[in-house]
C-alpha cells in the first residue's frame, strides 16, 4: 500500500490543487480562498509523501483550499516559513530548537514559527557504504579514510547536516574526503540511492523511516553494509546538537545481523504565525481525526494522543492549541 501511495503522490504533486467544501468540517464558517505553499523534503523522501497526504485530506475538508507542495529540507523549511516564502511544512525537533534559538546553523532567531502537530515520524540517519570498501564501523573509516564517493542528500536538510556533523565528528570531513581523492555530492533521495545501486557511490548517509522502501531497494540491489555511529560521536551529537540515541535493530534489513547504534528525531508539522486559527484548527482537527488512515496509507506517521501535542520546541498555533484543549488532550 505504501508503495501505491507513493506512486499516486509522486504522479500529482508538485501541482496545485482545489477542492471544494465537506461536511466533516461543516461547523466552520466559510470564508474565502487561501493559497498555501507547502515546503517539504527531497523528492521520494518520507517529508514529501506525508505532506502530500495530509494535504490531500485538508483539501477535501477545508473549504477553499488552494495548495502547492515543493521540496525542501528540515533546516531550509522553517526558514522559508518564517519569512512567508511558504505557509506549512515539516521539519526536525532538533532543527526546529536551532532555528527559535539562532543557533547554527541559523544566523538569527526565527520568531514566526508556530508548532501543528508531532505527527510522530522518527527519522534514523543511515550510513551504507559499499562492502568492497572493507570497513565495518565509523571509527574504520576514519582510520583507513578510503577514496569515498559519498552522497549526503541535499544542501539545507537536516539529514544532510546531520552527515556532515556525523563525519566531522568521527574525524572524516568533507575537506578530508576530497583530499583523499573522493567527492561529497549532494541528491535527492531516490537519485542518490539510484546511483548507488549502479556503482556511481560506494557510501551514502541518509536520515529517514527506518526500513523506508528506498533503503530496502538499495540492500536488495547491492552488497552493502550498514555502518553505526561510535558511542562517543551519539554522545555529542545529543548534548551539542540536540539529537536523540537511536538503534537501527539487527534484521531491519538484508544482510543486517546486529543492532546499529545511530541518532534519530521527531517530526514537527509546522506553519506560519499568521495562518489563519480556523484553517489551523481544522488542520489539527483532521489529522488528529484521520490519524488511523494516515498511519495505514504511510508507515512514517505514528499519531498518538500522548504525543501529537508534545516535544515541540516552539510555540503551539492557537488555532492547534484550541483543538487540543476540546478534545482534553492539552488540559
Amino acid at each position: 500500500m505504501w508503495v501505491g501511495m507513493l506512486q499516486n503522490v509522486l504522479r500529482v504533486i508538485p501541482l496545485t490543487f482545489v477542492f471544494c467544501w465537506n461536511s466533516v468540517v461543516a461547523e466552520e464558517p466559510q470564508r474565502e480562498n487561501i493559497q498555501v505553499t507547502v515546503v517539504a523534503g527531497s523528492i521520494g523522501g518520507s517529508f514529501y509523501v506525508m505532506n502530500a497526504a495530509m494535504f490531500d485530506i485538508f483539501a477535501k475538508n477545508i473549504e477553499g483550499l488552494t495548495y502547492s507542495i515543493v521540496p525542501g529540507g528540515s533546516i531550509s523549511n522553517p526558514i522559508a516559513i518564517n519569512q512567508g516564502d511558504a505557509q506549512c511544512g515539516f521539519s526536525f525537533t532538533n532543527d526546529l530548537g536551532s532555528a527559535v534559538q539562532g543557533q547554527e546553523p541559523y544566523s538569527s532567531p526565527l520568531t514566526d514559527i508556530r508548532a501543528v502537530a508531532n505527527v510522530g515520524f522518527e527519522a534514523r540517519l543511515h550510513v551504507f557504504v559499499d562492502e568492497d570498501l572493507g570497513v565495518s564501523s565509523m571509527e574504520e573509516l576514519k582510520m583507513v579514510r578510503p577514496e569515498l564517493r559519498v552522497d549526503t542528500g541535499p544542501r539545507g536538510t537536516g539529514s544532510e547536516l546531520a552527515a556532515k556533523r556525523a563525519l566531522d565528528l568521527h574525524g572524516y570531513s568533507y575537506s578530508d574526503i576530497r583530499n583523499e581523492g573522493g567527492r561529497v555530492i549532494h541528491s535527492q533521495f531516490r537519485e542518490m540511492v539510484d546511483r548507488m545501486k549502479d556503482g556511481h557511490l560506494n557510501a551514502l548517509m541518509y536520515n529517514d523511516l527506518m526500513g523506508a522502501p528506498l533503503f530496502s531497494d538499495l540492500v536488495s540491489s547491492r552488497d552493502v553494509k550498514l555502518l553505526s555511529l561510535s558511542r562517543d560521536v551519539i554522545d555529542r551529537l545529543h548534548s551539542e546538537f540536540g539529537y536523540t540515541p537511536g538503534v537501527i535493530p539487527g534484521g531491519t534489513y538484508r544482510g543486517q545481523l546486529e543492532d546499529v547504534n545511530t541518532v534519530k528525531r521527531q517530526t514537527i508539522f509546522f506553519c506560519h504565525k499568521d495562518m489563519p486559527e480556523v484553517v489551523i484548527h481544522q488542520m489539527a482537527k483532521l489529522i488528529f481525526l484521520n490519524k488511523e488512515d494516515l498511519q495505514s496509507a504511510i508507515r512514517a506517521f505514528n499519531i498518538r494522543a500522548e504525543q501529537v501535542a508534545q516535544n515541540s520546541p516552539i510555540p503551539m498555533h492557537p488555532g492547534a492549541e484550541r483543538f487540543y484543549r476540546e478534545v482534553g488532550i492539552i488540559k
